[in-house]
């Protein structure tokens, strides 16, 4: 019985070890996802932007790293490529790309996480998006403001005559002297005309 008690111990220990080892392994395996485009977006414009999110791998420069050293490289990004190489890849070595000149309509990003000597990882981490691109337009006319040229006109001839109308209005009012403007005559003057006459 104590044999059994012990090489039950023995096997419960190692199935942990094991275990453990698994779960050590796949935890730090690299991740690498494609956050923008996300599948089936429509992006308006040619040119494109590319987020990656990386986990448990670094991005480095390969140029300046050039040997092949665990758990760092760069992406290697295919657009529409349906042979893909390392040598039609665009080496990327930051969490962004922005592609440019992109033409209009259906199209596929591929991106792998490769070593900085360009080779793939063991096992490969790969991933594709899909998406489409349109040319940036116009609103539609149902999201246009409620008039159109003619009708602006016609408010701004209605508005230009009222102005003209008040205007004018108030300048015949200012030509029309009220007693407070006329000038005073001198009474004096009046009276010595009419004491004349009057001899």
């Amino acid at each position: 019985m104590e044999k059994f008690g012990k090489a039950l111990a023995v096997t419960g220990i190692s199935s942990l070890i094991f275990t453990t080892t698994a779960l050590a392994q796949s935890t730090s395996q690299s991740t690498l996802k494609i956050i923008t485009p996300q599948e089936n977006q429509t992006i308006y414009g040619d040119k494109i932007p590319v987020l990656f999110a990386v986990e448990n791998f670094e991005i480095v420069d390969y140029q300046t790293n050039p040997t092949a050293k665990s758990g760092q490289g760069h992406i290697h990004l295919w657009l529409d490529d349906p042979n893909p190489t390392a040598q039609s890849a665009q080496k990327i070595i930051e969490d962004t790309q922005t592609l440019a000149n992109v033409a209009y309509g259906q199209h596929t990003i591929r991106t792998e996480l490769v070593a900085n000597n360009h080779s793939s990882l063991k096992p490969p981490v790969i991933t594709t998006v899909k998406f489409k691109n349109a040319p940036i337009s116009s609103p539609a006319p149902a999201a246009t403001s409620g008039f159109d040229k003619k009708t602006a006109l016609v408010i701004l001839v209605v508005v230009s005559l009222v102005i003209v109308a008040a205007w004018w209005y108030t300048k015949e009012e200012d030509e029309v002297p009220t007693q407070k403007t006329m000038p005073k005559t001198k009474p004096t003057a009046k009276k010595k005309i009419r004491s004349k006459r009057r001899k």
